[in-house]
C-alpha cells in the first residue's frame, strides 16, 4: 500500500488516564504539551480501548491482535516471576514485522512472563529468609501452564530463578531482535535489568516493602519486596529506559532497514517517583509530576525522529494500557479539579469506560492528516491488522483473530469499523458494546473493589448516547437488547474469534478447565467440557510447547 515501509514506534504508557492528557480533556490540570503536539501532528482516537482494564492482558491483546481472555490468563495479571503467557505457536505483531524485513526492538516493561531456568529450591540463604516460611510451592500460579488465580503465589517473587543462566523463552522469541527492560512493573520484583535473554546482574539483596498497597494511594512511593541487584535504583529505571530508546533511534534511524520499536514505558505506574527535574512541576502532587515526566519523554522521541529526518516516514502510536490507578490518589486530585478518568466512570481494572478507554494518538504524515480526530470505536487489537494492511501483508487465519483494520480511519474515512467490541475486567468478567449499547456482565465494576464478587451475569445496560458516564442502568427496560448482546458475545467466545475466518480455540483455564466468567452462557456446562478434556499445551506437545518457525 505504501512505497516505502514506514518505521513504527509504539509507546505504551502504563496506567495513564484518559483525562490526564490535555488534548483529550479540556479541563485537565496537567498540560501535556508534547503529547498534545503529537496529536496536532496526527489523529486523536477518542473512542479507543485497551482489550482489558489491566496491564498484562492488555499487552497480550496489543501484541497478538487477540482478545486477552482467550489466553490461559482469565483474570488479573501475571507476577514478575511468571512463565511466559503468550502461546509459543502464536504470531505476534513483532513476528509479522520481522518476517517482512523489519528490525524489531522492545524496551521497558514486558509483564507477559518469561521462561526461566529455575532452581530446585528457593535461594533462601542468600537473602536470610526462613526455610519454613518461604518453602517453594509445588503448584504455583504462573508456572507449569497454570494461570488460575485460585492457585497459591510465592510470598516473594523470583527466589527460585537462576539469574546466572539465560532466559529460556522471552521477548527475543516473540519476534524482537533486541530487548532491554524488566520482567514486570516498576513495583514488581525481580529488580534487575534484562538485556535480550540474559540478566545484567545477579540479585543479592531484598529491595522494597512487603504487602505494598496497590489499590489505594497510601503507599504511592513504595514497591514490593523482592530480589534485587544492589545497584538497582527504581527511580532511575524510567530514565535508563528512555536513554536506551533514544540511543536505539539514533542507531536505527541511520539505517535503510525499517524498524519497529515497542516501548512499554514504566511511567506512570506506581511507585510514583518522578525525578528531581519534575518533582513539584505539576502542582498536583507526585502523580501529576510523573505524567509530566512521561510527556517530556514523548517530546524527546518526537524530537529525535525529526532530528534523524524520519518523522514523516514513521508511524508513532501513543496510548495507555488501562485507566489510571487508584495509586494516583483520585480523591486528592479531584479536590484540585483534576479527574484522571475525565467524564468517564471507573479507573484501572473496572469495566466502566474509565478502566479501558485510552487517550490514543497516531501520527503518520504519509497517510494521516494533521490535527484530525475520530470518534469511531477501535480496539488496541486493531493495530495489528491495520499495520498489516499498510504493508499489504496477509495475516494467517490463526493470528489476530480479534483485529479489525482501521486504515480507513487513518485515511480520513470517518465511518464505523467495528460492529461490537468486548472488554474484560480485573476479575475477568465481560462487557460487550454494540453501537451505543453497552452490557456489563459483572457486579461492582469487576475491578479491585469486586475481588470477591463472583456474580458473572448481565448486571448493567447503558445507553452511551446520553449516558457516557454510565450512571443510569436501564437493563430492566430492554431485555431484548440484553438477549441480543449475550448471544453475540457467546458466539465470539465459541468461535474463538470475533472476525471472519476459520473458528479457533480458546486456551484452557488450567488446571481445572473451569471458566466462571462464562457462567452466564446458557450452555456453559456443555461448552466448558471441551476445556476439561483439553490437555495442557505441554501435554499436547509431548512435554514441550510447540514453537513457531522464526526467520
Amino acid at each position: 500500500m505504501v512505497k516505502r515501509k514506514p518505521n513504527i514506534v509504539l509507546m505504551f504508557a502504563d496506567d495513564l488516564g484518559y483525562g490526564d492528557v490535555s488534548s483529550f480533556n479540556p479541563n485537565s490540570k496537567i498540560q501535556t504539551k508534547n503529547i498534545d503536539a503529537l496529536a496536532a501532528a496526527g489523529m486523536r482516537f477518542k473512542d479507543s480501548h485497551a482489550t482489558s482494564a489491566l496491564c498484562t492482558p492488555s499487552r497480550y491483546g496489543l501484541l497478538t491482535g487477540r482478545y486477552n481472555w482467550r489466553s490461559r490468563l482469565k483474570s488479573f495479571v501475571v507476577r514478575g516471576d511468571s512463565e511466559t503467557l503468550i502461546e509459543k505457536n502464536r504470531q505476534t505483531l513483532a513476528h509479522m514485522l520481522k518476517d517482512n524485513g523489519y528490525r524489531t526492538a522492545a524496551v521497558g516493561k514486558w509483564h507477559l512472563g518469561m521462561d526461566w531456568e529455575l532452581k530446585k529450591e528457593n535461594d533462601l540463604d542468600r537473602f536470610s529468609l526462613d526455610q519454613e516460611e518461604f518453602q517453594k510451592l509445588d503448584d504455583q500460579f504462573g508456572r507449569n501452564g497454570n494461570f488460575d488465580q485460585s492457585l497459591q503465589t510465592a510470598k516473594i517473587e523470583g527466589l527460585d530463578i537462576d539469574y546466572t543462566k539465560p532466559i529460556k523463552y522471552g521477548p527475543n522469541d516473540f519476534g524482537f531482535d533486541y530487548f532491554f527492560g524488566t520482567s514486570a512493573s516498576l513495583d514488581q520484583p525481580p529488580y534487575v535489568y534484562i538485556e535480550n535473554n540474559r540478566f545484567m546482574a545477579e540479585p543479592t539483596i531484598l529491595y522494597g516493602l512487603p504487602n505494598v498497597a496497590r489499590h489505594n494511594d497510601s503507599q504511592q512511593e513504595a514497591w514490593q519486596m523482592g530480589p534485587a541487584d544492589p545497584k538497582f535504583n527504581v527511580e532511575q529505571v524510567p530514565v535508563d529506559m528512555q536513554n536506551k530508546v533514544l540511543g536505539l533511534l539514533d542507531d536505527m534511524g541511520d539505517r535503510e532497514q525499517p524498524f519497529f520499536l515497542y516501548y512499554p514505558t514504566h511511567l506512570v505506574h506506581g511507585p510514583l517517583i518522578p525525578t528531581e527535574e519534575f518533582r513539584g512541576k505539576s502542582g498536583l502532587g507526585l502523580y501529576g509530576d510523573f505524567v509530566l515526566q512521561l510527556d517530556a519523554y514523548v517530546g524527546q522521541i518526537t524530537a529525535k525522529l525529526k532530528e534523524k529526518g524520519i518523522f514523516e516516514d514513521t508511524i508513532f502510536i501513543f496510548t495507555s494500557d488501562n485507566g489510571a490507578s487508584a495509586v494516583a490518589g483520585f480523591d486528592d486530585l479531584l479536590e484540585q479539579g483534576h479527574n484522571p478518568s475525565h467524564i468517564f466512570r471507573g479507573k484501572k481494572a473496572d469495566v466502566w469506560e474509565g478502566g479501558h478507554r485510552e487517550p490514543t494518538i497516531i501520527s503518520y504524515p504519509r497517510i494521516i492528516d494533521p490535527g484530525t480526530s475520530t470518534s469511531q470505536m477501535v480496539s488496541h487489537s486493531d493495530w495489528y491488522r491495520t499495520i498489516a494492511d499498510i504493508l499489504d501483508v496477509t495475516v494467517p487465519d490463526d493470528a489476530a483473530e480479534d483485529s479489525v483494520s482501521a486504515i480507513r480511519l487513518w485515511q480520513g474515512i470517518d465511518k464505523p469499523l467495528r460492529e461490537d467490541i468486548v472488554h474484560s475486567t480485573g476479575n475477568g468478567g465481560f462487557s460487550i458494546r454494540r453501537g451505543f449499547w453497552k452490557l456489563n456482565l459483572v457486579s461492582n465494576g469487576g475491578g479491585f473493589a469486586a475481588l470477591n464478587d463472583k456474580n458473572f451475569q448481565p448486571q448493567e445496560l447503558f445507553d452511551l448516547r446520553d449516558d457516557i458516564s454510565e450512571t443510569t442502568n436501564v437493563i430492566d427496560k430492554h431485555p431484548d437488547i440484553v438477549k441480543e448482546l449475550t448471544e453475540i458475545l457467546a458466539e465470539h467466545v465459541k468461535n474463538g474469534r470475533s472476525t471472519e475466518g476459520k473458528p479457533q480455540k480458546n486456551e484452557p483455564n488450567n488446571p481445572t478447565g473451569e471458566w466462571p466468567q462464562l457462567e452466564w452462557m446458557e450452555d456453559y456446562e456443555t461448552y466448558i467440557q471441551t476445556f476439561k478434556k483439553t490437555p495442557s499445551p505441554k501435554e499436547e506437545h509431548g512435554g514441550k510447547d510447540k514453537k513457531i518457525d522464526k526467520k
